[in-house]
């Protein structure tokens, strides 16, 4: 019998449309891998499913009234039908994240699925959510002792006093729970610094800012854990074409499907070294699963870890060729469903010790 795996992709994100990309690729690469794969669909809360769902023309002119509406009770999959009433669709066996960013990466989803007893292929809810939040991250891996830029958050209505006092001009200005470069831009004085808190402040109600790197490069990192076994991708070095890289560096230049990249990079042995390292250390301690992808800083020689992606775009296959797309769903899904429904983290006692420190310092 095949196993139903839920797809679930889109969401409340501004990386929603990625999202769609990611999920109806993965959606026509598992039926051949013997699995009957269920899409799910998440637009303005709503979960929809359908054959339709399969091709990616549905979604130019999405009509919510072609499509059913879904969702969990009880560990069931159940369709919304007329009057109220609803009937069952499929018990899941797993679930496959696609959900870039927003409350599809930040623990929430999660939360509902562990809930139903739904094993999925994404790290746990608290992992999940402190991995999203950029300043709760950056405390968490200070507490490690993992290098970080030097940075300080903020609320959105007093960031800007903040900041002038600490990192200092120039710096790097982000929403604290945004990905993919979304809402990202350099302050260089006051009244670029006062620009930039506003359009954070457009995705998220607390603001990091941090020290701006000069002449830096930008590595990233793949990581693929199971629970046991961590599997590190070579470096890969993507290209901007601005001081860091943008979300159309990302995605609109096609960096995130081999375009605009340099695979393996072509950096030096010790450098390749301590990032796979740190990526393996980082995964392990945090409690990560499934298929992660870390961004890295180089300046001078040192390297900073800049940002954790537990849910990648196109689920950061590019950072493992040697699999196809199926083959790669694939290990994702076993594992997932051979974790189970996660239980809560055990972090080190180092890094609960100095957590607390490591957040006043951030703030």
């Amino acid at each position: 019998m095949k196993r139903n795996i839920l797809v679930i992709f889109g969401g409340n994100s501004a990386e929603h449309d990625i999202s769609v990309i990611t999920g109806v690729e993965a959606l026509n690469a598992l039926p051949a891998k013997g699995y009957r794969a269920v899409p799910i669909y998440i637009r303005d809360g709503v979960w929809y499913t359908g054959s339709r769902l399969f091709e990616i023309k549905s979604y130019l002119r999405f009509d919510p009234g072609q499509y059913k509406q879904a969702g969990l009770f009880g560990g069931v999959l159940y369709e919304k039908k007329k009057r109220g009433k609803a009937e069952a669709i499929c018990r899941p066996d797993c679930a496959l994240l696609a959900t870039h960013g927003g409350d599809g990466e930040n623990g929430s989803l999660q939360g509902l699925l562990e809930m139903n007893g739904i094993p999925h292929t994404a790290s746990g809810v608290i992992e999940s959510a402190v991995c999203m939040d950029k300043a709760v991250a950056k405390a968490v891996l200070q507490s490690a002792g993992v290098r970080v830029v030097e940075g300080k958050s903020a609320g959105a209505s007093e960031a800007v006093a903040a900041f002038e006092e600490f990192p200092g001009y120039p710096m790097i200005v982000k929403p604290a729970t945004q990905g993919s470069s979304i809402g990202i831009s350099t302050a260089t004085d006051r009244k670029s610094l006062e620009e930039a808190v506003e359009l954070a402040g457009v995705y998220a109600p607390r603001i990091l800012a941090e020290r701006a790197l000069q002449g830096f490069v930008e590595i990233n990192s793949g990581v693929l854990f199971d629970g046991k076994e961590c599997l590190v991708s070579a470096p890969e070095k993507p290209v901007s074409a601005g001081e860091f890289l943008s979300f159309g560096d990302k995605y609109l230049g096609g960096v995130k499907e081999g375009g605009r990249r340099e695979f393996p990079a072509a950096i030096d042995d010790a450098l390749k070294a301590e990032i796979a390292g740190t990526s393996e250390a980082v995964v392990r301690v945090l409690g990560l699963f499934g298929v992660v992808r870390l961004d890295y800083m180089i300046e001078k020689g040192v390297v900073y870890l800049n940002e954790i992606n537990t849910i990648p775009g196109s689920l950061a296959h590019y950072l493992f060729p040697q699999w196809s797309y199926g083959e790669f769903l694939t290990r994702l899904i076993e594992a997932g469903i051979a974790r189970g429904v996660p239980q809560a983290p055990q972090f080190p006692s180092k890094v609960l010790e100095g957590l607390g420190e490591g957040y006043r310092k951030l703030k």
